[in-house]
């Protein structure tokens, strides 16, 4: 709002007041990326502290946010489902053939709701979402950032030998 109440003070058609312009606006781009590259920084500390920072919620876990920062807590009922499903990739040996079964159970994905009261998720169970949830490393107590996987804070739900198996 300040910005653009200063710029409306000077006239855009004169050279010296485009060059003003540029100026302000030059200074506004680089304040975003500065911004910008301040949260990746602060999401890549937090996550070699081992700390979710957010995003969607997977099945497995609740995430509890009665603390200053948000923490996955396991749900027990979810979890079962989870070692399950690792349990039948490891005896089917094939995405499909474990999709097929879940269907067969009537399982769905995890579903929450979100700040407004929104309900997102709990849809079947289709190949990708079979791969993302065999290949994530939060089951294994692990958290991702781009290349690198620092330990968590939360409970692992699948031992580190299973998760290998399935990889």
């Amino acid at each position: 709002v300040a910005f653009v109440s200063v710029t409306q003070q000077f006239n855009t058609s004169t050279p010296m007041g485009r060059l003003v312009l540029n100026v302000l606006l030059s200074f506004a781009q680089f304040e975003r990326e500065l911004i910008a590259e301040r949260i990746r920084d602060k999401i890549a500390a937090q996550r070699r502290r081992g700390k979710w920072v957010g995003g969607r919620p997977i099945l497995g876990y609740d995430v509890d946010r009665t603390g200053p920062s948000p923490k996955l807590v396991v749900n027990a009922t979810e979890a079962s489902q989870v070692r399950q499903i690792f349990a039948m990739y490891l005896k089917l040996g094939s995405l499909l053939p474990v999709v097929e079964e879940l269907t067969k159970r009537g399982w769905l994905n995890k579903s929450w709701f979100t700040r407004r009261g929104e309900p997102r998720g709990g849809r079947a169970f289709d190949k990708s979402s079979v791969y993302d949830l065999l290949m994530n490393p939060l089951y294994v107590g692990k958290l991702k950032h781009k290349a690198e996987q620092f330990d968590g804070e939360h409970e692992a739900i699948i031992d580190p030998e299973t998760f290998q198996k399935v990889q």
